[in-house]
């Protein structure tokens, strides 16, 4: 089905499609277009994985994909598909190739021979860093794909892994927050993997203390987060900026935020003592014997922090006071090291 040249044509189309500022929905939509005087094929799909959930969740498609995405949406699919081989790195598999034979797999039993396909070529699609991002899958009725087309697509799949790959552009989002010198992205399930580009800090491990203030921040609806977090082993008490930008797409993968660190910012004069007032006051404490008890401290120092940080910020009132902390960033959450006990 492949053509003299068309590796070289398809490759140059799509590198252009992936460099283009589009949403990676129109990307896959392009780049089956792409594809089809590439294999004439009568349906085809391109889907991201979500490892945490083990789904896949089709992006774009062309023909009548709907038992391909019904076989994706079945319980057993991501089991099977990586019992074929297909959740590992490693070349496209065509129909006639499976082990066990197609006609033994649920896949092609129940669902794609019914529909009328006779052969196919299915690529899990894995990044440059060894991401496994997505799946192609290419169908026809008449003619079985051959070696040659395998290996076409075998050429073509890094190229279509970076167009619908989102961590770059996550990784490009976070630069609108300055001076940031470490950063991850976290997932659903509250994990976090490597932003391109950036490297990773410890405080911004899975179940750390700023992690977890993120996914409090996000679970209540916030779009944007910022907090003070102690900066480990700083004998001088720095402290560091921690941002989270939502970038989450319920309908495409189980990335959630871009969480970044940047040095501290400006506190306006507020202490320690100061900022971790103000948490507790961000976090709805209200009384002031409850903040020292958490604090060490007596309620009129507690009182007279606030009076503090309401002069410091020229704010009118405890409300206005949490309002702008919460708003700029300017406390320590009470989960944070040593900011309540």
């Amino acid at each position: 089905m492949a053509e003299d040249g068309a590796a070289a044509r398809a490759a140059t189309a799509i590198t252009e499609i992936a460099d283009e500022p589009a949403p990676i929905a129109e990307r896959a939509r392009r780049i089956l277009q792409v594809l089809d005087p590439v294999f004439s094929y009568d349906a085809a799909s391109i889907a991201l994985r979500d490892p945490e959930r083990q789904i896949r969740i089709p992006l774009a498609s062309a023909g009548d994909a709907a038992a391909l995405h019904a076989y994706w949406a079945s319980g057993g699919a991501d089991a099977e598909l990586a019992r074929l081989g297909l959740n590992r790195f490693g070349p496209p598999l065509l129909s006639t190739e499976l082990s066990p034979p197609a006609a033994e797999t649920v896949y092609w039993r129940r669902y794609l021979a019914p529909a009328g396909f006779r052969g196919g070529i299915d690529a899990a699609l894995f990044t440059a860093d060894g991401r496994h991002v997505g799946h192609l899958t290419v169908l026809t009725e008449a003619d079985a794909p051959t070696l040659a087309d395998r290996d076409l697509t075998g050429a073509l799949a890094p190229l279509i892994a970076r167009a619908v790959d989102r961590l770059p552009a996550i990784r490009l989002f976070a630069g609108i927050v300055p001076d940031v010198f470490a950063g991850v992205a976290l997932t659903r399930a509250g994990n976090t993997v490597p932003l391109p580009g950036l490297p990773i800090d410890p405080v911004l491990a899975a179940g750390s203390p700023v992690v977890a203030e993120v996914v409090e921040r996000l679970a209540v609806g916030d779009l944007y987060a910022t907090f003070l977090h102690p900066a480990p082993d700083a004998g001088d008490g720095a402290l560091l900026r921690v941002t989270a930008l939502d970038c989450s797409n319920k309908t495409t993968d189980h990335l959630r935020a871009a969480v970044l660190l940047s040095p501290q910012p400006d506190v306006h004069g507020l202490s320690r003592h100061d900022l971790q007032v103000l948490g507790l006051i961000v976090a709805g404490w209200e009384d002031d014997r409850r903040i020292a008890a958490a604090l060490d401290s007596t309620p009129e120092d507690v009182a007279e922090s606030a009076r503090r940080g309401m002069q410091l910020l020229g704010t009118p009132s405890r409300t206005g006071l949490a309002v702008r902390a919460l708003r700029e960033g300017l406390f320590l959450p009470p989960r944070a090291p040593s900011a309540a006990g």
